[in-house]
């Protein structure tokens, strides 16, 4: 098995004890913070679906952040890699 075989095996074995993990944890830790879960708890269904959208909404710029940045970052860490080759 080659060095990228191994590091392939080794990031597979690591998300799935991260998702083994997530599994395992309770369902209140997945919850929303304290402060909003107890503003939400007489507010009803439809304050609850609409604060949930406005977390999922606010997660979107940062992700895209991180997924730009990691891109990038492969990209030139891949293309590094090709000029070597050629010369």
């Amino acid at each position: 098995m080659g060095r990228t075989g191994r590091r392939l095996l080794f990031y597979s074995a690591a998300l799935a004890a991260l998702a083994a993990l997530a599994l395992l944890l309770p369902p209140e830790t997945l919850a929303q913070c304290p402060l909003c879960r107890s503003a939400l708890q007489d507010a009803g269904d439809r304050a609850a679906r609409t604060m949930n959208l406005a977390i999922v909404v606010l997660l979107i710029p940062p992700v895209s952040i991180f997924c730009t940045i990691f891109a990038v970052a492969y990209r030139r860490r891949k293309g590094d890699g090709e000029d070597d080759r050629e010369s």
